[in-house]
């Protein structure tokens, strides 16, 4: 048995059907030992079919732009080359002549320049959707897996490598990251606070911080270690990164699943305009007021201060339970408080627990202190793990005294306490793909540019029409006429 493939071509109605064998595939009569079309073949046929199409529509483009658009003469070949355009069914050679511009064109006493038609066109000399695959696959997988998956389906063996997939993310990453600069600048200016109301579209944001490993070349630490010795000769030392910090946050709503962002924190001219676009981007008016929910780690200073929608704050409960719990524990090693006296301390400690679950955090800080000073008469008490933790315990609590809340009023009503749903975003965003069981090191902008793709994978707003957009807008920024106009 013998299959015959064949493509037929139809340019217009009066032009004749061009009819072209792309494949045959033979079998052995009555034998079902080969079912279908093998992986090769079909990879095969793919790429025989897309080969066919790219140079028919290409040539079908060319000839309309051989002609003058001013004074509709002939345009004259300078030369004759191809160029290789990196498809999502394989590379494919494209004849690109070059044209030299019409006399009309040209200014007296300056010679004609030469174009490229289709090198304008397809300045990436990539299709869409190959970059929206390879950065999709990228979010989810290591480089070298996404490449690898890619290259076991679609015939690209030839066509990708693991160095212009991370290439294709961090030029994704900063589009979409210009993206946000741009709705930055654009956005609404704020309100003044008495015309302020509680949020109806955002029912919470949380956010919370991870650290990765750094990773720099040999080359960017002897040009750190030259400026350490330009700025200051006597200097022995010189700082050094050793850790990507990385903020992620995830908003909940009452009508749609969440939505996440991330940002690395050094690369932000501003956190909270990025929070604040972030906010604006999911519903909320600028004379609306939403609540933030973290532990006291920075993320407040570092996310939150100086924000216009981000007006209210909560310390995440999950960390002040899990303070008086060490405290409790500690109690059972203390050999400095007799065991009948070891149920009166947990009593008071669970009794200090309790006035700060219903928002009387300064009438906790004073029970403490007044345990910690009565404990304190004993010999040997300042050595132990309870006089460590007590005191951390009241200290954490005075010093974030500002965004303490009754929390066992908002649990009553169905309120979030706790930034489990941060954690969990750090999870989703960060850890799962760049620190989890993978050996990773990152640079600043590296992990910066994954995590912009990623969060626009997880929210579910990534496709091959806005990644289209997104890199016509991007290159018509960074074109040298923008450039000369900035």
């Amino acid at each position: 048995m013998r299959l015959i493939i064949e493509a037929r071509l139809e340019a217009g109605e009066t032009s004749e059907t061009k009819a072209t064998t792309v494949a045959v595939v033979e079998r052995k009569d009555r034998s079902v030992a080969d079912l279908g079309l093998t992986l090769a073949e079909g990879r095969a046929l793919l790429a025989e079919i897309q080969s066919l199409l790219v140079s028919e529509q290409a040539a079908g483009w060319m000839e309309s732009q051989l002609v003058c658009d001013r004074c509709g003469s002939m345009l004259a070949h300078k030369d004759a080359r191809s160029i290789v355009l990196r498809t999502v069914f394989g590379k494919v050679d494209v004849p690109s002549p070059r044209l030299l511009t019409c006399r009309c064109t040209a200014k007296r006493g300056q010679p004609r320049r030469s174009v490229s038609p289709l090198c304008r066109v397809v300045h990436q000399r990539v299709t869409p959707e190959l970059e929206y695959l390879q950065a999709k696959w990228a979010a989810h997988l290591p480089y070298r897996q996404a490449t690898e998956l890619l290259r076991e389906v679609p015939p690209l063996d030839k066509g990708i490598s693991f160095g212009s997939t991370r290439r294709r993310i961090l030029a994704i990453g900063r589009a979409l990251d210009a993206q946000i600069e741009r709705d930055i600048a654009s956005g609404p200016k704020a309100v003044s606070a008495e015309q302020v109301r509680e949020s109806t579209t955002v029912g919470c944001v949380s956010v919370d911080s991870a650290w990765l490993s750094f990773s720099s070349s040999p080359k960017s630490r002897k040009a750190a270690r030259d400026l350490a010795e330009v700025k200051s000769p006597w200097a022995q030392k010189f700082t050094r990164d050793r850790h990507v910090n990385i903020v992620a946050g995830r908003a909940i709503f009452a009508d749609r699943t969440p939505r996440l962002y991330a940002y690395v924190h050094k690369l932000m001219p501003s956190a909270p305009a990025r929070l604040d676009q972030f906010l604006f981007a999911s519903g909320v008016a600028p004379n609306e007021r939403v609540t933030v929910i973290s532990d006291d780690a920075g993320e407040f200073g570092k996310a939150v201060d100086g924000s216009q929608l981000a007006r209210g704050r909560i310390l995440d409960w999950f960390h002040i339970a899990m303070k008086f719990k060490a405290a409790k524990n500690s109690v059972l090693g203390s050999q400095t408080i007799e065991p009948e006296e070891r149920i009166a301390v947990e009593k008071e400690i669970d009794h200090s627990k309790w006035l700060v679950w219903h928002g009387k955090g300064r009438q906790a800080v004073f029970r403490i202190k007044a345990l910690d000073a009565t404990l304190l008469a004993r010999e040997g008490y300042e050595h132990s793990t309870l006089y460590w933790n007590l005191r951390r315990l009241y200290f954490y609590i005075e010093h974030n005294a500002g965004t303490l809340v009754n929390y066992g009023m908002r649990y009553h009503k169905g309120l979030p306490i706790s930034s489990s749903i941060a954690e969990s975003a750090v999870n989703l965003v960060v850890s799962h793909r760049m620190a989890k069981k993978q050996q990773m090191r990152w640079t600043d902008e590296g992990a910066h540019c994954l995590a912009q793709v990623r969060v626009a994978v997880l929210n579910k707003e990534f496709s091959v029409k806005k990644l289209a957009g997104l890199t016509k807008t991007f290159v018509a920024a960074n074109s040298p006429s923008a450039r000369r106009a900035a």
